[in-house]
């Protein structure tokens, strides 16, 4: 093909100059024939130059891109166009590629997509051209193979890159009619291909694909038509079925005949039932989002919608909860308590995930760090250094599976189960110290026996004797002791007044105060304090 003409434009020349440096033009056999810095200018250099390609800011003043890409359609050019753009909302890409844009591309442009959208443009200016030249587009169509074509077609479809238009040219030009009115879109993941140790050639996953492609041909001709297209390393299946045929009995077959005649597994994931070319896209996307469920639910399974789509609620109060509940089982030393709490966590992160992989890695990964710190925090610290507690997120996002998850949590609980028991011996001191050093900074505070058991996780009627086992002196006293030499301090070494003691040391009530420095000392405050001078 001859070399090819191209335009760039865009209101910042500093951006057009940019571009022309991204990548090597003449390498890619394309010329650089104009530039222009408003939509009108643009619009007359197209008509001065008629060029193959056309590179441009979809915002342009004097005329924005859709307007330049709609005069070319109204006067029949083959020019192709590429935006470029600062905003990335999904309603400008929709517009630009509805209107026949070769791609969407927005700032700053990377080198590699510039690159890919160039050749994809090139690729269909060089089909046009074999289109021309071998009298038109249907003479094309018979020389190609009707099944790659309509695969292509059905690929695009997927990925929602082709106008409902073109689909039904193009099925026409084919002589394809679908009989039913109704479409389902299943993917196939071979758990072979998905293993980290899959040592498969290329060559050997085409084999495999190509025969998994020829069973599953066969089975959808039981149940109406398909087609099936290669994604990757998966299969996608595009069944075209009757309304009142169910899907789920062929999804069976074909996860049962791949078992028994190929000898491995797959996992089979249905997308949502749609009633025309327009909504593939969609349950596609479903369809790939029931398959990430596997993660959860395990792997040789078929996974219809409904998985995704049955009640499952979990607040993020609930997994709070769940995470004090072992770390009191954990300080209590409560092993069974602890298992069936862990368990319930599990299923509660399970249905809070809605079958995202992350979620449920972010919320396990949340759950160690925060037990970690608390029981830090009552002076148990964690065996596992600061480096490894930050290596467990990597880990954690290597399982593929949520048993695998759920495995490794259970260890580093364990792990922290046996620290606590190697700890348990100066573990009340740890306790007491923490509590006498709290009082002595928070005297000024209202400080209750509650509050205090609550911060190192003991039953308040436990605590209280835990108390007055350490101090031969109940809880209350010995408070009022700690803010009674407090406010001697106050009283003999400051000018404040009865009342600002007062509040200094925990009292909001003066009188109440006074009361109880008589009671503790025989004199009321300002008595005290004239005898001792």
């Amino acid at each position: 093909m001859q070399v090819l003409n191209a335009i760039i434009a865009d209101d910042e020349p500093i951006i057009i100059k940019g571009l022309k440096k991204l990548i090597p033009w003449q390498e890619l056999g394309i010329e650089i024939v104009g530039e222009a810095w408003t939509g009108k200018g643009l619009m007359e250099l197209i008509e001065q130059e008629n060029p193959d390609l056309v590179i441009t800011d979809i915002s342009m003043p004097d005329g924005t891109g859709i307007d330049v890409i709609k005069e070319i359609q109204k006067q029949g050019l083959h020019t192709k166009v590429i935006f470029i753009s600062a905003y990335q909302e999904f309603s400008y890409a929709k517009d630009a590629l509805a209107y026949g844009a070769v791609d969407y591309l927005v700032k700053p442009i990377e080198k590699g997509l510039l690159r890919e959208a160039v050749h994809k443009a090139i690729a269909m200016l060089q089909e046009e051209h074999n289109e021309q030249s071998s009298k038109g587009k249907l003479a094309v169509y018979e020389q190609k193979d009707k099944n790659t074509q309509l695969e292509e077609l059905f690929d695009r479809l997927t990925e929602g890159d082709i106008r409902i238009e073109e689909v039904q040219r193009k099925l026409q030009s084919l002589e394809i009619h679908f009989s039913y009115e109704r479409f389902t879109i299943l993917v196939i993941e071979l758990e072979q291909l998905q293993a980290t140790n899959s040592r498969w050639e290329e060559h050997e996953k085409r084999l495999l694909l190509f025969a998994i492609t020829n069973m599953a041909d066969e089975l959808i001709r039981e149940y109406g038509m398909g087609v099936v297209i290669r994604k990757s390393e998966n299969l996608c299946v595009i069944v075209n079925h009757s309304a009142e045929r169910d899907i789920l009995p062929l999804c069976e077959d074909i996860l049962d005949k791949i078992r028994y005649y190929l000898k491995i597994g797959v996992t089979v994931s249905i997308g949502e039932t749609v009633s025309n070319f327009r909504e593939i896209k969609s349950s596609y996307t479903a369809a790939l989002h029931s398959l990430k469920s596997s993660y959860f639910t395990g792997t040789g399974k078929v996974i219809p919608l409904w998985f995704l789509t049955k009640e499952m609620h979990a607040s993020e109060y609930q997994l709070g909860q769940l995470r004090q509940s072992i770390i009191q089982a954990l300080l209590a030393k409560e092993k069974d308590q602890l298992s069936q709490i862990t368990e319930e966590l599990f299923k509660q992160v399970e249905a809070s995930s809605r079958g995202s992989k992350e979620a449920a890695v972010m919320s396990c990964y949340s759950v160690l760090t925060e037990v970690t710190e608390e029981l830090a925090g009552v002076g148990i610290p964690s065996s596992a250094s600061l480096q490894e507690q930050q290596d467990w997120l990597h880990r954690m996002h290597q399982f593929h599976r949520f048993e695998e998850l759920k495995a490794f949590v259970n260890l580093k609980v364990t792990n922290m189960l046996e620290q606590l028991h190697l700890a348990s011996g100066g573990k009340e001191a740890q306790q007491m110290k923490f509590v006498k050093e709290y009082i002595e900074q928070h005297y000024s505070e209202n400080i209750t026996l509650e509050s205090i058991a609550s911060m190192i996780y003991m039953n308040p009627y436990y605590f209280s004797s835990f108390f007055k086992k350490h101090t031969n002196e109940n809880f209350k006293q010995y408070v009022t002791d700690v803010r009674m030499k407090q406010a001697v301090k106050l009283l003999l070494q400051t000018d404040k007044m009865v009342y600002e003691i007062a509040e200094l040391v925990g009292y909001n009530n003066a009188r109440q105060f006074s009361d109880m420095f008589k009671k503790h000392f025989g004199k009321l405050p300002q008595e005290y304090k004239s005898q001792k001078q």
